[in-house]
């Protein structure tokens, strides 16, 4: 039976329409779709709408859907307003889109012509058809950017969403926006700065106050954070290093950069501080004076620098598999400073749970290890048993669903006999093919489940027998292995996450620093 789908995008254009009053898009393109698939008399079994807007089809979760179902040959046909809404985006995308839709046949119908990629005058013109589409797309692009950097230059407020302390507010009897202050809002940027250029007294003596312990204040005095549920070093350094609390405005700071790597696209933002990198008076209002702001930048500036890689580089072996208990949060690495030793600890703010050295937790996680290696080889002599019973149980069913289908495929060749001999009526013999035609179709299903258990069986259980090998391996190798992340990456092929928990520190009377809890979970295949 055909089946076809139709699927829905806004194009940059039917946002433009949209802002004069043209009414609701999508809303409009549904029911001319479903007017030309009644006037087709095509089925449609789906309808497919893009709620967010993408250059690519990486930010497009409905598009990545269709294009696997299309694919696997899922659908006769996509309905769409134009071929356009499918891929707009640079080559590999559209490449992409053409190649998926050729090899699976699948056609592509519009409201002006109806592509069958088998043919190939039909692919020429839908590939012309993507192409010139990709050169509109660029076009219109690059007059928007000369817009916003137009305007930018201009001092107006180019972003989407005001930083914290404004609110955006369209400019009168002028294009673009501005920002308006929110003073209650504004009262916690001063307090910031304030903080952290000027500090405080305390005890008689006056000291500056970090990045991170502005945020400790703030989250004392129950101040509601921006994002996330508390305040953050990240955050506060976002404030103090944004020039549009000083009265300017910045564009280009943070380019989108592109690179291609052989696992696909990747899209970074990093600072660029160049020549087109916009920095001019703004025409909203400054929250705090310049000399504070450029009196913040130098005290930053004299900060130690992070080391390059730093942040990339895993210190921790157990790096994303030790989870908190109280809280559910990943815990992290402490280095140690001078002789006291690195740490595991969870630093989400308010949770009591306790810290542990570093390596007594590790040594707890090989020492699960081992007593896996020792307890699974039990488990996989009890594996074997059951998995080769479970097989036998199933070629079994097997045996008799396929004697089930050739009888029914026999029945309906009977009937079309029967009813050509004339002994069933045209009401008999519908009535009769379809519940055939169903029993036929429950029994390939079965079939087919049948077939799908019977496989993923066999996997576990060969997946059971390579567990035991892969962790005695792991213990032989790990203390010799070079770096952290070669440790980390090792422990990820057989441990999924271990909970921790710890009430009381090693300094309480009764207790030692190894009295914690770790309960750990082997990464095997589900049942």
């Amino acid at each position: 039976m055909e089946s076809y789908v139709i699927y829905l995008r806004k194009s940059r254009a039917d946002l433009e329409a949209e802002a004069h009053g043209e009414g609701e898009t999508l809303s409009r393109h549904k029911t001319a779709l479903l007017s030309l698939a009644k006037r087709l008399n095509l089925t449609v079994s789906e309808i497919y709408q893009e709620v967010v807007s993408g250059e690519t089809i990486a930010a497009r979760p409905m598009m990545q859907q269709l294009l696997q179902e299309v694919s696997e040959g899922k659908w006769t046909g996509v309905i769409v307003m134009e071929v356009e809404r499918l891929a707009r985006g640079d080559t590999m995308d559209q490449g992409l889109v053409s190649q998926t839709f050729k090899y699976s046949g699948t056609k592509i119908i519009t409201p002006l012509k109806i592509y069958d990629p088998e043919n190939e005058f039909d692919e020429e013109y839908f590939e012309f058809g993507l192409f010139m589409s990709r050169r509109e797309y660029v076009t219109t692009n690059r007059r928007l950017q000369r817009g916003r950097q137009a305007s930018a230059r201009e001092g107006k407020f180019v972003g989407s969403v005001a930083p914290f302390g404004y609110k955006r507010i369209k400019i009168e009897n002028d294009k673009g926006y501005t920002l308006e202050i929110i003073p209650e809002q504004a009262a916690i940027i001063k307090m910031i700065f304030q903080m952290y250029v000027y500090g405080e007294e305390l005890n008689g003596k006056h000291r500056r106050l970090g990045l991170q312990t502005v945020a400790h204040r703030l989250n004392e005095m129950k101040i509601p954070p921006i994002r996330y549920d508390y305040w953050q070093k990240a955050t506060i350094k976002d404030i103090i290093t944004n020039p549009t609390y000083a009265g300017l405005i910045r564009w280009g700071y943070r380019r989108v950069k592109k690179t291609v790597t052989l696992q696909g696209k990747k899209t970074s933002r990093p600072i660029t501080l160049d020549e087109n990198c916009i920095l001019v008076d703004g025409l909203h209002e400054a929250i705090i004076s310049r000399e504070v702001f450029d009196k913040a930048q130098e005290l930053l500036a004299e900060q130690p620098p992070v080391p390059v890689g730093y942040r990339k580089e895993i210190k921790n072996p157990l790096c994303g598999l030790i989870i908190c208990e109280k809280c559910g949060r990943k815990m992290v690495y402490r280095p140690g400073v001078g002789k006291k030793p690195a740490y595991i600890t969870c630093h989400a703010r308010d949770c009591p749970m306790v810290a542990t050295p570093f390596p007594l937790v590790e040594k707890r996680v090989l020492d699960i290890l081992q007593q896996w290696a020792d307890d699974y080889t039990v488990i996989l002599r009890n594996i074997g048993i059951s998995t080769g019973n479970a097989i036998a149980d199933y070629e079994a069913v097997e045996n008799k669903l396929q004697g089930d289908l050739a009888a029914l495929e026999r029945q309906q060749r009977n009937i079309y006999d029967l009813v050509e001999r004339g002994i069933y009526t045209d009401e008999e013999f519908k009535e009769r093919i379809t519940d055939i035609k169903k029993r036929i179709e429950d029994t390939k299903n079965g079939l087919e489940k049948i077939g799908a258990d019977k496989k993923a069986s066999e996997l576990r259980k060969k997946a059971a027998e390579e567990f035991v090998p892969k962790v005695k391996r792991i213990l032989e190798v790990y203390p010799s292995l070079p770096s952290s992340a070669a440790k980390n990456e090792l422990l990820k092929e057989v441990l999924d996450h271990a909970v921790y928990n710890k009430e009381k520190s090693g300094a309480f009377k009764g207790h030692s620093a190894d009295d914690f809890t770790l309960t750990a979970y082997p990464r095997l295949p589900k049942e």
